[in-house]
Order: structure tokens, then sequence, then C-alpha cells
């Protein structure tokens, strides 16, 4: 018994005070990504909104100049760095991710901010654990997850989930297990990133929504829209990886962001709401029922735009836009029931996204926590069903490629770190 209350509060006193510098330093990076991406959509909103992701893209070009490992969405390289660099991100990789990041989507480009900030706040912890005190009693397990837990609490501090945060960083890791070891750690820095972010910005919820309580007679609805949501995720998935061998093979590898900047200002010339990370249209789409041909452009527009920008190596994430293209899913759906009305079109708008997410990044435990932490808890229902349905659809697909586009099997690392006991 003495043994094991020595163990335990050895583990408790060192995660305890590490895992909250971790996460508070992960916060404060999610509010300077949010700062820094407004200061370049204010320089960008002064020229023509077609020129400015071919603006972006230029910039971006001459930042992979000092660090290329800025390029992507950078969960590759987060998942990299934990499952076969033990954890080690290099902490010029924070500055160059977070320039590159606001550059790219302060001027249009399409995608989100998950994949940056896990770079972002991994990094950050990199740092930490060149501190003396910190590197004399860590080991290179607690350096990896050091590693998990700035992660986490930069991703819990953008999306305010505090929860949700911390297991969407590990369940990457592991598509069929959580490890406790570093689930625990990493919900404690995804919390206390989300205290910190609360308290220099707004910290409410993601996505206002009413308070809709679902009923039993919208499950089939539900059902519906989460396959809807799935199979379009599939679709977005399956585009992206064309547009990845596509750029693969073009020349001019250090202009490939330049090239897909002009492809995605030619989409917003026909469809200007596919630019930037589009949260304030999923807004509208969680409240309002659209047209069906505005969805169907919408949804072809964001795909190519979020393609274009991203797998030519524009530095934005692929959560946002997968909630983006599941949103339209779940709208649509609204419009093939007779008088929907304003909480089921809600509802199904919510199981769209949920589905979508779950289906794109293979997260169903995490998807279901957080958006059910971004809309409120009335939308517990939606979220699960739709978290299941989608990962159900997709499950078999992975996105993400280990270090920007290197081949090794994902698959077969996460089995050999459970084998290991991690």
């Amino acid at each position: 018994m003495k043994k094991a209350f020595q163990c335990v509060s050895g583990y408790m006193a060192k995660w305890l005070s590490i895992a909250i510098l971790a996460g508070l330093g992960g916060g404060l990076c999610a509010v300077l990504l949010k700062k820094s991406i407004q200061l370049a959509a204010g320089v960008a909103g002064v020229l023509p909104l077609w020129l400015t992701p071919m603006l972006g893209g230029l910039l971006v070009c001459f930042i992979y100049r000092w660090d290329n490992k800025a390029a992507g969405f950078g969960t590759d390289h987060y998942i990299h760095a934990v499952n076969v660099k033990r954890g080690h991100l290099k902490v010029k990789n924070l500055l160059s991710k977070l320039v590159a990041t606001a550059v790219t989507l302060g001027f249009n480009g399409s995608g989100g901010v998950e994949g940056p900030m896990l770079v972002i706040g991994g990094s950050l912890a990199g740092a930490i654990s060149k501190i003396p005190l910190v590197a004399k009693n860590f080991s290179e397990e607690d350096q990896r997850i050091l590693t998990i837990c700035g992660a986490a609490g930069a991703v819990g501090a953008i999306f305010h989930s505090p929860l949700g945060g911390g297991i969407f960083v590990v369940e990457l890791l592991y598509r069929s297990t959580l490890h406790y070891a570093d689930l625990f750690p990493a919900i404690l820095s995804s919390s206390m990133g989300f205290v910190a972010y609360s308290m220099l910005a707004e910290a409410g919820p993601f996505f206002d929504i009413p308070a809709y309580l679902p009923t039993v007679v919208n499950i089939p609805y539900f059902i519906l829209a989460a396959a809807l949501a799935g199979l379009v995720a599939l679709i977005f998935m399956g585009i992206f990886a064309a547009a990845q061998k596509v750029f693969a093979h073009l020349p001019l590898n250090n202009y490939h962001p330049l090239i897909g900047g002009v492809i995605t200002g030619l989409v917003l010339m026909l469809m200007p709401y596919a630019g930037g990370t589009g949260a304030n249209i999923i807004q509208y789409l969680i409240l309002n029922e659209s047209r069906f041909m505005f969805l169907l452009f919408l949804l072809a527009a964001k795909i190519l735009a979020t393609s274009a920008t991203v797998a030519s190596g524009g530095s934005a994430g692929l959560v946002i836009p997968a909630l983006f293209i599941g949103a339209i899913a779940g709208n649509f759906t609204a419009l093939l029931i007779p008088d929907a009305g304003h909480a089921l079109t809600a509802l199904l708008t919510v199981t769209g996204m949920a589905a979508s997410l779950a289906g794109v990044a293979n997260v169903p435990i995490a998807t279901s926590v957080m958006l059910i932490e971004m809309v409120g808890l009335s939308m517990g229902v939606p979220a699960s069903v739709g978290s299941i349905i989608g990962y159900a659809i997709a499950r078999n697909k992975v996105i993400y490629n280990l270090d920007n586009g290197n081949q090794t099997d994902i698959k077969l690392l996460r089995e050999k770190d459970c084998e290991r006991g991690h």
C-alpha cells in the first residue's frame, strides 16, 4: 500500500505541475494564433478576395524556405513526432507554423486550425522539456507524453473543448484504443489550455445553438443525415488524396502553395463563402435552412478550395472543413423532410458535422465529446449517433500520412506502441 501510494503521489506531483504548465502554454498559443489570423485577415481585407489566397500562398513559400516542416495540415507531423520520434518537435516549428497558418487562413485559404495547433502546442512542450529541472527528471517516454500535453492544451483551447481536446490528441494516435497514461495528462492540459484561453478571449460554446431536445421520432432522420455525411466525408477524402498525388508529381515543389492559392482564388470567384475556416458559414447552416443548389455548389467549392490549399502545402487543418461539409450534408437532409423547421434542421446539421468529423479524422469518441462541448449538451444524441455512423462508414480510410506524404503504415506503428505497453 505504501509503495503504491508513493508511486501515485509521485506521478501526480510530476504531471499536475508539468501538464498544467504545458496546457496553459497551449492556451496562450491558441489565443496568439487567433489574433494572428485576425491581423492577417485585416490586411487581406483591403485586397480583392480572389487575389488574397495567391498572395498568401506566395508568402507561405518564403516561410517554408526557413522551415519546410510548417507545410500542410500538421497532423501527420504531430503523429510522426509522437509515435516515431518519441515526442521530439523542434522549437522553431512553433513560430514557423504559427506564422504560416495565420497567413494561409488570414488570406482566405481554406482550412482549419487543429493540425497547426497540434504542432504549435507540441513544439511549445519541446521548449518546456529543455528547462534544466524538467530535462533532469524526464525520461524519453515523459517527453512523448509532454508533447501530447502541449498539443492538448492548444486544441482544447482553440475549440473551447476542455475534455474533448485531450481525448482528440490521444485518439488520433491510436485508432482502436485510448491509453490512460497519455489520456489523463492530456485532459488535464486541455482543461488548463481552455482556462488560459477563457481569460484572454471569448470562450463560450464554439457555435451558438438553441436548446432543442431531440425526440425518439427524430432518430431515423439522424441516421439518414449521418449516413449522407459519412459518404460526403469519403468523397472529400478521395478528392483530397487525389489532390495530394497531383501536387506530389508537379515540378517546382517550393511553389506549390502559390499554385494552390491560385486555384483557391479561382474557386472563391465563383463561391466566396468557401474561403477561410468557414466557422461563420457553419453557424448559418445550423440556424437556417438553405436551398439545394446553394448547398451543392458550396460543398463542391469547399472541398476543392480545401484540397487546393492544404494538399499544396498551405498550413491549415482539416477538422473545421470536415465540420463544414458535414453541416452541409445535415442541412441538405433537412430539405428532404417536409416542414423540418429550425429545430430539426439544427439537430440534423449537428448530426452531419459529427459524422463527417468522425469519418475524416477517425476519432469517434473525441468527436462526440467535442461536438457536445462545442454546441451544448442538448445535442448529445445527434452528436453521438453521427459519430458512430460516420466512423463506421469511413473507418478504413486514413487521410493522415506520416511526415508529409511518407507512406509508412501508421496503423502498424500504433500497434507496435500498444505492444510496448505505452
